[in-house]
């Protein structure tokens, strides 16, 4: 039993989290040999009341709601290369299931693996702190209270050894700063960020604006056409994915116009937006951003990061252990190690910063990295190991001019191959076999992931997606590859529209 203060001399870890991401740790964490000969104590704070991090719905969002799930989302991933590797989504299920699928996947989990009596629920982190610092080992002081808050009384974990964060990295919705008047916009409550989105009635006969070319962008403009009086998206650039939904629907151009970045907002009764061409609309009504987020850590401080994003830096301030830029966390060795020379090796680990990535088997990649470093199977030389990084750093500000803002943006992007070469380099420092944790179909679906998903809402419309995915899976995973390799096959083929056939032995 894990108490706030220590009563044996046990490694006392700490899991910051019971999403995805936290449930993975705890799960890797405590089939450890080190934790079943009760040498380790494993703990998990969670500040809602069940498992799920963003796929746990919110019931009640407002302006501050604790999940980014809308009432629509299904996955943008095929399930079978999303799952954690030893535990398959049951067979049958559709091959891009609703959150809810998910949800239940991940009870599942929490249940399969026994996780539950390690969750500590509705308890909010308000602060991490080192306690003591030393050769052989630190220690930390988490504070916590009750969540919702129902006093203000706090309780100290003390002596805790290791902290894994796992708070994931949809919690903070993060808003472009250089658009003139954005608070006299959002003070009237005709700007929101994609976070508060949950359904498109709302939006009923207005004309509004979805700013962005990411997943909840291409989800949500759609979604309105029909419902609000007139879409527009808002992008950065011209795109080659700017008439294709993630959801594979093509976008009526009629429908929804695509339109350059905003660069100030004018009259509000008018709904005057000035976009940065010089084009200007008139009677916008809403504005929605589906912008991103920033990495949040609200319950760090000095030393260990600052306790405010700060994008106009790549490197820590000299009395910071890391910078919190709202797009990266510097420096982490393998994107997720705290090394600073007087701290010891698996004192502090954050998992799941990389994007975009498959982040289930991702993070269950890093959670094997973590146990072997903290049962002694991987050393590392930490003096050699944060040269690299700031190496690595200092050819990226070369690379984009020494723009701080720049490199900091993409110092966590794995775009394509580089999330799966990224797994195979973690799996050959542990013990796991690369070949079982990244098997190379993943890499040929995940190519190919957005046409086969286009695919999928074809066999949907028909009404074929029961039928094709009936019994598969029961076989094994092999069941599920050979059934996106026959969607794709068909896809080169050109044979979408000749209807789906199951095959059978």
């Amino acid at each position: 039993m894990f108490e706030p203060t220590p009563t044996s001399n046990r490694k006392r870890i700490a899991v910051i989290g019971a999403g995805p991401a936290g449930l993975v740790a705890l799960k890797t964490l405590i089939a450890t040999r080190e934790y079943q000969d009760k040498r380790w104590e494993v703990i998990a704070f969670e500040q809602r009341t069940d498992i799920g991090g963003i796929w746990l719905p919110d019931p009640s969002p407002g302006d501050q709601p604790q999940t980014p799930l809308y009432n629509s989302l299904t996955t943008n991933l095929p399930h079978p290369i999303m799952a954690f590797r030893d535990f398959p989504f049951p067979h049958s299920t559709p091959l891009y299931p609703k959150a809810s699928v998910v949800l239940q996947y991940l009870q599942d989990y929490v249940k399969g693996f026994h996780l539950h009596p390690y969750i500590r629920f509705s308890t909010y982190v308000t602060s991490i702190k080192p306690y003591s610092l030393g050769t052989t080992g630190v220690s930390w002081n988490i504070a916590t209270k009750s969540y919702p808050p129902i006093s203000n009384e706090e309780v100290t974990w003390a002596n805790v050894n290791t902290i894994v964060i796992a708070n994931g990295r949809h919690g903070c919705p993060f808003y472009p700063s250089n658009i003139d008047n954005f608070d006299v916009w959002k003070g009237v409550g005709k700007v929101s960020h994609s976070m508060t989105y949950r359904e498109p009635t709302s939006f009923r006969d207005k004309s509004v604006i979805v700013v962005g070319n990411g997943p909840s962008a291409l989800d949500i403009s759609p979604e309105l056409v029909g419902i609000a009086s007139r879409v527009y998206r808002s992008i950065r650039k011209s795109s080659t994915t700017s008439g294709i939904t993630t959801r594979g629907q093509p976008q009526d151009e009629e429908a929804i116009t695509i339109c350059r970045p905003i660069r100030e907002f004018g009259d509000v009764k008018e709904g005057v937006v000035v976009l940065d061409d010089g084009k200007i609309l008139s009677g916008v009504d809403h504005v929605i951003f589906a912008t991103g987020y920033d990495i949040s850590t609200p319950f760090l401080g000095p030393p260990v990061v600052n306790e405010m994003p700060n994008r106009e830096r790549a490197y820590p301030m000299p009395d910071n252990w890391l910078i919190n830029s709202g797009q990266h966390l510097f420096p982490l060795t393998e994107h997720m190690i705290l090394t600073p020379k007087h701290l010891p090796l698996g004192s502090f680990f954050v998992l799941g910063l990389p994007r975009p990535i498959v982040p289930f088997p991702f993070i269950e990649i890093q959670c094997h990295l973590v146990t072997a470093i903290l049962s002694g199977k991987v050393e590392m030389d930490i003096e050699g190991e944060n040269s690299a990084v700031h190496a690595m750093m200092e050819e990226m500000l070369r690379r984009f001019d020494n723009r701080s803002d720049l490199a900091a943006r993409e110092w966590h992007r794995m775009d394509g191959e580089r999330q799966f070469d990224y797994r195979v380099e973690i799996a050959n420092l542990t013990d796991v076999d690369p070949n079982t944790m990244i098997p190379e179909w993943q890499r040929r679906v995940y190519a190919r992931k957005l046409e086969l998903r286009k695919a999928w809402k074809e066999i949907e419309k028909k009404g074929e997606d029961k039928r094709v995915t009936k019994d598969v899976g029961k076989g094994g995973e092999h069941e599920w590859v050979e059934l996106m390799d026959r969607i794709l096959e068909e896809i080169d083929k050109g044979e979408q529209n000749r209807g789906w056939t199951k095959t059978t032995d």
